[in-house]
C-alpha cells in the first residue's frame, strides 16, 4: 500500500537551482532557428544573452514516455507540454531566473515518474508567456508582432529525470548526471534567430495582392 501511494503522489522540482554550469544561454544571430528551416543568414554575431530581468522569458516543457532528444521541428515541439514553471534572464549575462522560485515546486507527472524535459527560451518582443509565444510560433503570427525586428527563439538539450515525493524535489540543470536521472545540460543554448519577412517583401507582398484585386475587377467590368 505504501508503495502503491508512493507511485501517486504529488512530483516536485527544485525551481530554485539554475546551475549556470547546467545551463546558460547565447542569442546567436547568424542562423534561423532549426525549427523554422534553419539556414545562415550572412550576418551577426553569437552572445551570451543581455542579463536582467524581462529581456528574456523561458518555460519549462515536458513530454512523458521513453527518452528522446529536444524537438528539431516545430511539429515535433508541439508534442510537448507546459510544465506550469516559468524563468527569465538572470543578473548576469546567458544566466537563467527563476520566476516564483521553489525548492519543491509541483509538476504535472508524479514522483517517481521518468519523463523528458526541455526549456524553450525567447525574446521578450515575442511576448512574456508561453502561452502566448507558442500560438503565434504555431499559426506564424510572430511575424507580424514583431514586425520587422530580430526574435529570438531556442531549445535546451533534453533532460529525462524522475520527480520527487520531498522537497526541495529534483535538481532539472546540472553538470553531472543524478541519481533522478538525467539532467538538462546545456551550457551554450542557442537561441536563434525567427525568419521575418523584411519590410519591403512585405510591401512588395501587399502591392502584389492590390494587383490582383485590380486585375479581378477590370476583369469583372
Amino acid at each position: 500500500m505504501a508503495l502503491t501511494g508512493a507511485s501517486f503522489a504529488q512530483g516536485l522540482v527544485n525551481w530554485n537551482s539554475f546551475l549556470p554550469t547546467g545551463i546558460k544561454v547565447q542569442t546567436n544571430s547568424t542562423a534561423i532557428s532549426p525549427l523554422f528551416g534553419g539556414g545562415a543568414t550572412g550576418t551577426g554575431a553569437v552572445g551570451s544573452t543581455v542579463a536582467g530581468a524581462g529581456n528574456f522569458y523561458y518555460e519549462l516543457l515536458y513530454l512523458g514516455g521513453a527518452q528522446v532528444s529536444a524537438p528539431t521541428s516545430l511539429a515535433a515541439l508541439e508534442g510537448w507540454s507546459d510544465a506550469g514553471l516559468a524563468a527569465q534572464s538572470g543578473n548576469s549575462a546567458g544566466t537563467v531566473a527563476g520566476i516564483n522560485v521553489n525548492a519543491g515546486a509541483t509538476v504535472p507527472w508524479a514522483a517517481g515518474t521518468t519523463d523528458n524535459i526541455v526549456l524553450v527560451g525567447w525574446s521578450a518582443n515575442l511576448g512574456t508567456s508561453w502561452g502566448v509565444v507558442s500560438n503565434e510560433l504555431a499559426t506564424g503570427s510572430y511575424t507580424t508582432v514583431l514586425a520587422g525586428q530580430q526574435g529570438f527563439f531556442g531549445i535546451s538539450t533534453a533532460g529525462y529525470e524522475a520527480a520527487n515525493a520531498s522537497s526541495p524535489g529534483t535538481t532539472l540543470f546540472s553538470n553531472a548526471a543524478q541519481s533522478q536521472g538525467t539532467p538538462i545540460t546545456s551550457p551554450a543554448t542557442q537561441l536563434f534567430l525567427l525568419p521575418v519577412p523584411e519590410p519591403a517583401s512585405m510591401a512588395l507582398v501587399g502591392l502584389g495582392g492590390l494587383s490582383l484585386m485590380f486585375i479581378r475587377r477590370q476583369r469583372k467590368s
